[in-house]
């Protein structure tokens, strides 16, 4: 079983706290943590430049991704890194529209800035805060089969329940000089399936 964390911060911004980040601290976090694959999610910014320094000072599977606000609430997009110019000309977009605090994008100009939304993989906060709830939730069903919990209760509660999205748990870290504590093994998602 592969274990993964896809969503890990390493550039403040707007949209979260101040912090500094500290290449080695992600080398560490990812050996103790004994991952094989994690995402670069910032808050509506892609720093390809940063992202090209981590891929390379790692030996596992590092992909490119963004955390948008996407009406009220976040959602993760991650690439497959194939076209890293490609995704950061995207990504440009949503910093453009995001450039304070309250700012957000619709799901239309989520589809006008990515197009098309399958070649992505998509995980909105579905039981965490700031959830993606109501119509935007459905706008973007088609496109995902995955939803961010913040809570190891609420992971086992969702996968028990076959009506919700496979519910996935993530770190949600801020990689920093100051990381002393790393977050315990049940804060990553061990994926063993995904419902039809």
């Amino acid at each position: 079983m592969k274990k993964i964390d896809l969503h890990i911060h390493t550039v403040a911004t707007v949209s979260d706290s101040e912090f500094n980040f500290n290449l080695d601290s992600l080398i560490n976090y990812v050996s103790e943590s004994g991952l094989d694959a994690i995402a670069i999610t910032n808050h509506d910014v892609f720093d390809a430049a940063q992202f090209r320094e981590i891929k390379e000072a790692l030996i596992i599977d590092v992909f490119p991704g963004i955390e948008i606000k996407v009406d009220s609430g976040h959602l993760l997009l991650i690439s497959d890194g194939s076209d890293i110019a490609d995704f950061d000309s995207r990504c440009q977009n949503v910093s453009s529209s995001i450039t304070q605090v309250g700012d957000s994008i619709t799901v239309q100009e989520l589809k006008r800035f990515f197009g098309n939304l399958n070649n992505y993989l998509l995980i909105p906060h579905y039981d965490k805060r700031p959830r993606i709830r109501g119509q935007t939730l459905e706008e973007i069903l088609p496109y995902t089969k995955t939803g961010e919990v913040d809570s190891a209760k609420k992971f086992i509660r969702a996968i028990k329940d076959g009506s919700k999205l496979t519910p996935v748990l993530f770190s949600d870290i801020r990689i920093n000089d100051d990381l002393s504590e790393l977050p315990t093994v049940n804060e990553h998602v061990k994926l063993t399936h995904f419902r039809g």
